[in-house]
């Protein structure tokens, strides 16, 4: 398992894409959680508060991937934190139905035709 993580990011990223059953968001947790390969994961909640921030229009899987890791430096652990606090700041805030945008400390960089009183 050791070498086959250490494999180069796309390399093995194709070869977890290529397995059935496994998409793009479990690729990239494969490779960021247990490979420590500096890869940006995109989920619901990440699209949501992208989304809803206008930093992001509907956009694809690997746009939004892109946006990330380009605007940011390539680094596994910052990827992990930021996922992690998106993640906290989308089950407690920026929930699909019933936001909390109002009590969300990124409130103030909502757009104001996006901001959801609550």
């Amino acid at each position: 398992m050791t070498r086959l993580l250490a494999s180069p990011t796309q390399a093995l990223r194709d070869q977890l894409l290529a397995l059935r059953g496994i998409g793009p968001e479990t690729a990239d947790s494969i490779l960021l959680y247990a490979g420590k390969h500096p890869v940006f994961v995109v989920d619901a909640y990440s699209r949501r508060i992208l989304e809803r921030h206008g930093l992001a229009h509907p956009a694809r899987y690997e746009e939004l991937r892109a946006l990330i890791e380009t605007s940011l430096p390539s680094d596994h652990q910052l990827f992990n934190e930021f996922h992690a606090l998106l993640v906290h700041v989308g089950k407690n805030y920026c929930r699909p139905s019933n936001p909390r945008c109002s009590e969300c400390s990124l409130s103030r960089f909502l757009p104001q035709s996006t901001l959801i009183s609550t």
